[in-house]
């Protein structure tokens, strides 16, 4: 089984190294999709969880005009489909945003692993809530932050994220959204958000090239956001430190 699940569970609470184990010898196979694919919850595994392994996806809903708001952002690390594990049902809109590698591990195999391992449980349980909590935030973000403020939480968020489970590069990280892309994620114009990222450009804060962002000082972007990283519960986090002159 991929690291990153441990990763990602770890980045929430601490396991105990034969709960590290078990979940390392989950068996798992390898699912691909190439960018920019849509309706992936029906190409699923029926009876597996899916973790993200390389890649961005993105839960969505459309509206019947055709206009998408994103609803949620999924990256390395992150459980797919954990509430159809629990309670069933089907899968949510959800779509590649670049190529995606999933590692799906059958239902029964995790069942038989929370049986005996409570820690596993509740870590599995944790990214649920952190979720929702992040589910929160975006609502707080739409309904109150300003365009500006927006996109400089979300950066803060997804640099976080990323860097939780290995997958930045100091202040560098992926973020292969395109302008539109990033406009359904904050409910915004593609127009808007291009000139609310030459502002952040043009201000030193980050710079964003083809796919990647740099932050160049993570607690004036925090400031700027009006971002407070409590609501990711990590236990550990780096943060870039500011670049001199």
């Amino acid at each position: 089984m991929t690291e990153l699940l441990v990763a990602r569970l770890e980045s929430h609470m601490p396991l105990e190294q034969a709960d590290r184990a078990a979940l390392l010898a989950l068996p798992a196979q390898t699912r691909q999709f190439s960018a920019r694919s849509s309706a992936i919850a029906g190409k699923l595994l029926d009876n597996h969880v899916h973790v993200i392994e390389n890649g961005f996806a993105c839960r969505y809903r459309d509206l019947p005009d055709g206009r998408r708001q994103i609803l949620s952002i999924l990256v390395p690390g992150d459980i797919i489909d954990l509430r159809q594990f629990v309670l069933g049902g089907t899968q949510p809109f959800l779509a590649s945003i670049s190529p995606l590698s999933m590692r799906a591990i059958p239902n029964d195999h995790l069942f038989r692993l929370l049986e005996t391992s409570p820690r596993a449980t509740r870590a599995l349980w944790s990214t649920t809530l952190v979720e929702e909590s992040i589910s929160r935030e975006w609502l707080v973000s739409i309904g109150k932050r300003s365009a500006l403020e927006r996109v400089a939480h979300l950066l803060c968020e997804i640099y976080l994220r990323l860097d939780a489970v290995g997958h930045s590069s100091g202040p560098r990280f992926p973020l292969p959204l395109t302008q539109s892309e990033l406009a359904d994620v904050l409910g915004l114009s593609t127009v808007h958000v291009n000139r609310t990222l030459q502002e952040l450009r043009k201000s030193g804060l980050i710079s964003f090239q083809s796919g990647i962002v740099e932050i160049f000082d993570f607690s004036a972007l925090a400031t700027l956001g009006l971002f407070s990283s409590g609501y990711l519960h990590l236990r550990a986090r780096s943060k870039p430190q500011p670049i001199s002159a």
